[in-house]
């Protein structure tokens, strides 16, 4: 029976990480007609920057409803999500601007430093910077879901994380990695489980410490 009731959570988890998948490229689809239809170059330059910042809002939306599913079953997934998109668009866009900037700014460092060979040397401390917000960004969409704090504060806290809890924060480089090799070698699969799955992952592999985070700073009495 046990095994039973585990086979019938997995299905219901997977197609539940499907559903918010297909709402994800929904809240996407700018996005994802650019990079299966319109090639990168100066011109549509621009359409590729006003997609990526759309892209806050789909994230959040995705760790919210993850979240949301893990405690507690919910068959209306597509109405959890695109509840969460819609009523938490702005705060969740305030959350990604400035890991946004910061990521079009280190990117457009890397292109140019690459292009003209010179000061190959900041190479790798601009990558550092780069994979430190992403892990940064990752904490934030984690508190984000989990609790009722200032964007500020959770940005704060998610920089804070990132120095000390170098555990933790090796686990998300870990899932990030493989999270680029699915969709590097399962790409179809990816473009629906692929975000849904890693922030799964994210939220099991971090709950001690967001346990930990509850009782020591939300209520530390």
């Amino acid at each position: 029976m046990d095994k039973k009731n585990l086979f019938v959570k997995a299905t219901n988890m997977i197609w539940t990480l499907f559903v918010i998948g297909i709402c994800a490229l929904i809240t996407s689809s700018l996005l994802v007609f650019l990079i299966l239809s319109v090639k990168l170059n100066a011109i549509t330059l621009v359409f590729y920057l006003i997609s990526l910042l759309l892209v806050g809002p789909t994230m959040s939306a995705i760790f919210q409803t993850v979240f949301q599913t893990l405690k507690e079953t919910d068959s209306r997934v597509m109405k959890t999500y695109f509840n969460y998109y819609l009523s938490g668009f702005k705060s969740s866009m305030l959350l990604w601007l400035p890991y946004y900037i910061l990521m079009v700014i280190l990117s457009a460092d890397l292109y140019f430093v690459s292009l003209n060979g010179k000061g190959t040397i900041l190479i790798p401390l601009l990558l550092l910077i780069f994979v430190l917000s992403m892990i940064s960004y990752v904490y934030s969409l984690i508190l984000y879901s989990k609790f009722v704090m200032k964007t500020k504060d959770i940005i704060r806290f998610s920089l804070f994380l990132v120095v000390n809890r170098p555990l933790k924060s090796l686990t998300i480089i870990l899932l990030l990695l493989a999270l680029y090799q699915f969709y590097k070698y399962f790409g179809n699969l990816a473009i629906f489980w692929g975000f849904p799955l890693f922030s799964l992952l994210s939220f099991l592999f971090l709950r001690k410490l967001l346990v930990q985070i509850e009782l020591k700073y939300v209520n530390p009495y």
